[in-house]
């Protein structure tokens, strides 16, 4: 029997790797097309229009969009979840530890109003340390705790973060509750970070985006209550871009990622945690860069919680800054932003530019034509600028032998970065 059975491992070996590397060449085949569809299509229709016919969202109107950057995160949803009156809805990559952020955060849930209906999904990975003894309370206080399980594809993660409070504020963005996140993005414990808080018609996406992620986690639907009519809160467009994995075909995050840049006319400021583009993406980058577009990249600098990712990330300098892109790192804390800024739009969210957000991981991010938000990026962005250093071409050139033996090694795990 176990001549038998590690014959069959051994013969399954191969046929799991054949599958992967043929679902990677898929994919890759894809995203080539799609960046060349993006790059013409984007020169005869709006950004609007791609939204809705290409990344196949729709773009809601009369929305209210404001940003919330780092720490204040946190004192924005303890207001709205002991204000909350009907239910509260969390879908959160990662809580864990003890103390603030979680305590304070846990506590406002454990003392909402009476008969508020909570509900929280926690991805199995990203919140594998959340605290049991708060679990526990939050159990027997009433609350529904789901989480997104790893089978049957540990890799499919749950990185949403969407926090929906009575069908009505919703906020979305990057943040994890736990202490990195505290502060103002400067230090080791201060992760940089924005969030986005929404209002309006888009917040009953944004709803289904949690029903979503609920019912995958098991829970049952939500129901008709927890959609109420919702009236006009402001003067902005904003589309929600709810993703879920996808082996070989683009997801939703890959083509709004595509029509973004694509799109981008004057300027197409990058802030993002996790900046390993596959060649599709650098190609739509260099296009915009060459037809003048002032394209710049911010990404982690010497803070990285996750090293192989880093060099994956620096392995694509050389093609970007030979084609004219310009590249930062953040030299303050760990740049955990997921932002874009093209021209007047922006989107604000969970998704990263790497592979595992484009072709793995369940994401949610919002585009919106919100001035005030793209004026508040536009802001941070070049605040952050002064808290990091360019890359140079020639000393990129220059750079150490273990630097790039590294970024050969990243190489290696390309496709799942």
């Amino acid at each position: 029997m176990r001549l038998r059975t590690d014959g069959v491992l051994a013969s399954a070996f191969p046929l799991a790797l054949g599958v992967a590397l043929g679902g990677h060449l898929s994919r890759r085949l894809r995203r080539q097309q799609l960046a060349r569809r993006f790059i013409r299509l984007a020169d005869e229709v709006p950004l609007d229009v791609l939204l809705e016919r290409e990344v196949g969202v729709p773009v809601r109107e009369a929305n209210e969009v404001s940003l919330l950057e780092d720490g204040s995160i946190f004192d924005a949803l303890e207001r709205e979840i002991r204000s909350a009156r009907e239910s509260i809805h969390i879908c959160e990559f990662m809580w864990r530890g003890t103390g603030d952020p979680s305590e304070r955060i846990g506590r406002a849930v454990l003392e909402r109003r009476p008969g508020v209906v909570c509900r929280i999904v926690l991805d199995w990975f990203g919140s594998q340390h959340f605290d049991p003894a708060l679990e526990r309370r939050l159990v027997a206080s009433g609350c529904a705790i789901r989480r997104h399980a790893p089978l049957p594809d540990p890799f499919r993660c749950n990185h949403r973060r969407v926090l929906v409070f009575d069908g009505r504020t919703a906020f979305v963005g990057g943040f994890g509750i736990w202490k990195s996140w505290l502060g103002n993005g400067v230090g080791e414990e201060g992760w940089r970070d924005t969030a986005a808080r929404v209002r309006g018609p888009a917040v009953g996406d944004l709803q289904r985006a949690f029903d979503e992620s609920f019912q995958a986690a098991g829970g049952q639907p939500l129901p008709a209550s927890a959609y109420p009519r919702l009236a006009p809160a402001g003067p902005h467009r904003v589309a929600v871009v709810a993703s879920t994995p996808a082996w070989a075909r683009a997801t939703l995050a890959a083509r709004m990622s595509y029509a973004l840049l694509a799109s981008a006319r004057r300027r197409l400021w990058i802030a993002n945690s996790y900046f390993v583009p596959d060649r599709s993406l650098q190609d739509v980058l260099i296009a915009r860069a060459r037809a003048g577009v002032d394209v710049r990249v911010l990404a982690p600098g010497p803070w990285h919680d996750v090293p192989l990712v880093q060099a994956g990330q620096r392995r694509t300098y050389r093609r970007l800054l030979a084609g004219g892109v310009r590249v930062f790192e953040y030299d303050a804390s760990m740049m955990h932003a997921k932002t874009i800024l093209a021209d007047g739009a922006c989107a604000i969210g969970s998704t990263n530019m790497d592979s595992q957000s484009l072709s793995f991981l369940w994401e949610t991010s919002i585009v919106t034509d919100a001035p005030e938000a793209a004026a508040g990026l536009a802001r941070r962005f070049g605040l952050d600028l002064t808290r990091s250093y360019e890359i140079e071409p020639g000393a990129w050139r220059r750079r150490p032998r273990a630097m790039r033996l590294r970024e050969a090694g990243a190489a290696v795990a390309e496709p799942w970065l």
